[in-house]
């Protein structure tokens, strides 16, 4: 049983049980979407879900999919083939999983990314995307200029009804930067919020505790971590610490995966990586570098490559605890218990006794680039981009800190913040 609970599939099941929040969101959404189904006219209708990391979004989505998978069989019949309903993601291992899930419940030819969707051109009822804050704004060479239209625009083209996941806190690509016209078109979105934390289970005042680091918050360094004892509730105490290596990071999340499973060391994106290029022979792989740690980045292993090509989501591949997880192999994801490198670019802000971000040691494309979406915003100076640049930093670490349900073990390279932050362990 611990090993089912344990899975993508289980964390992302529509059987799962809901909160009165979640639920409450599912039933006035479905509300929303089949009455104006029923009006039968030739407007589409945008429903947008927000909510931060690990509040539900993602098992809201999955049980809305069926609940409206199975309305629209139920009152128009549909042939299964060809279903009027489809669920997105740009999130890869995400894709992975609904592909997964829906295979098992024979809800076939349903999952899609986000871009081969697009290309196909065949209007749904209802489009589902996951990770809405993934989409794409600008053209990346993807398709001919006149026909081009961010991704966003050209979904609503194809559906009568779009629910899309939304959180501006966890956009980490200048990729999916907003200009104007598609920031009014999203926030006149009807919408949806959830609020309530799920993912890690923990007293209140762990998560806030957590949550303050993870948005940079002042003094959010300035008191030792809240005891994290949770009996009284009836779950497992969560473990909280800062760990003095990367080494002994390490070792801890492999005894955890060994015990309890699931568990992985990610990283922020401070180590040369290009999944597009292979390494020269002598070296083999792209590492994360440390000391006497040196870890392969994600998806490199022949082991992880041939899972992956199974659909199986990289958190999953028991090879995988002997890479490094990334943003883009964890994002959206539940993990057991998380390890999270702080690499070079996150330092110790001491007049605000917080993280800080210095994006000149990212190897982030975005902290090195200026896309086409931020290079057509006249409203972008040099100063305005590179604040955009730590801006997409801070989400991405947002999102690595609050990956585990039952720990988080958190490194720093940075001499000066691992050093504060050891100070703060019970």
């Amino acid at each position: 049983m611990s090993e089912v609970e344990g899975s993508a599939l289980f964390a992302n099941s529509p059987f799962k049980q809901l909160s009165k929040e979640q639920l409450d969101a599912k039933k006035n959404i479905e509300e929303v979407v089949i009455k104006f189904l029923e009006q039968k006219d030739d407007s589409s209708k945008i429903i947008k879900v927000e909510g931060m990391a690990g509040t539900g979004k993602t098992v809201l989505m999955s049980a809305l999919f069926k609940d409206l998978y199975d309305y629209l069989h139920d009152v128009n019949d549909f042939n299964h083939n060809a279903p009027s309903i489809a669920l997105l993601t740009r999130q890869e291992q995400q894709l992975k999983t609904y592909s997964d899930l829906t295979k098992k419940l024979n809800m076939n030819n349903t999952v899609f990314n986000v871009s081969s969707f697009i290309n196909k051109n065949e209007k749904k009822k209802v489009i589902l995307v996951d990770e809405g804050h993934l989409l794409w704004t600008g053209n990346y060479r993807r398709a001919k200029s006149e026909i081009w239209k961010p991704d966003l625009e050209a979904l609503i083209n194809l559906a009568d009804v779009i629910i899309f996941v939304f959180d501006p806190n966890q956009i980490v690509s200048g990729k999916s930067y907003l200009n104007n016209s598609l920031k009014e078109r999203i926030d006149s979105a009807e919408t949806f919020r959830l609020k309530d934390q799920w993912r890690i289970e923990a007293p209140a005042e762990v998560k806030d505790y957590i949550q303050g680091i993870a948005d940079f918050s002042r003094d959010s360094l300035s008191a030792p971590t809240p005891k994290t004892d949770n009996r009284n509730r009836g779950t497992d105490d969560y473990d909280l610490k800062f760990i003095d290596s990367a080494s002994n990071l390490y070792d801890i999340i492999k005894e955890k995966n060994a015990t309890v499973g699931l568990s992985r060391v990610v990283a922020t994106f401070d180590w040369k990586y290009s999944p597009s290029k292979n390494k020269a022979e002598s070296t083999g792989y792209w590492y994360v570098e440390d000391n006497d740690f040196k870890v392969p980045w994600n998806l490199q292993l022949d082991m992880v490559k041939s899972a992956q090509k199974k659909n199986i989501p990289w958190q999953e591949i028991p090879e995988s605890i002997d890479e490094v997880g990334s943003i883009y192999t964890v994002q959206g994801t539940d993990l057991n218990y998380v390890g999270v490198i702080l690499g070079p670019s996150i330092e110790y802000d001491k007049n605000n006794r917080s993280l800080r971000v210095n994006p000149d040691f990212s190897e982030s494309a975005d902290a090195k680039n200026v896309f086409e979406t931020v290079k057509q915003d006249s409203n972008f100076s040099d100063e305005r981009i590179k604040e955009y640049r730590i801006d997409n930093i801070k989400h991405a670490v947002n999102v690595l800190l609050t990956r585990g349900v039952h720990g988080l073990y958190i490194y720093a390279v940075n001499e000066e913040l691992r050093n504060e932050l050891m100070k703060l362990n019970d």
